[in-house]
């Protein structure tokens, strides 16, 4: 399967400190970070969007 042979990428596309501050910023209804991080991902920006999507839902309001 093509999904299993892909080479690993050496480089971070994204840090854990930027999607964390996109994710929250998107919890709140604000999109441009977390727009600016999936452009600058390039082809793996599907990967960068879901990393954080699953991160904003520790930062939705409650209620």
């Amino acid at each position: 399967m093509g999904l299993f042979n892909r080479k690993s990428a050496q480089t971070a596309i994204a840090t854990g400190a930027e999607i964390d501050a996109a994710a929250k910023a998107l919890a709140t209804g604000e999109d441009t970070l977390a727009n600016q991080l999936c452009d600058r991902a390039g082809a793996d920006s599907r990967a960068v969007a879901m990393a954080i999507l699953a991160r904003s839902v520790d930062y939705a309001p409650q209620g």
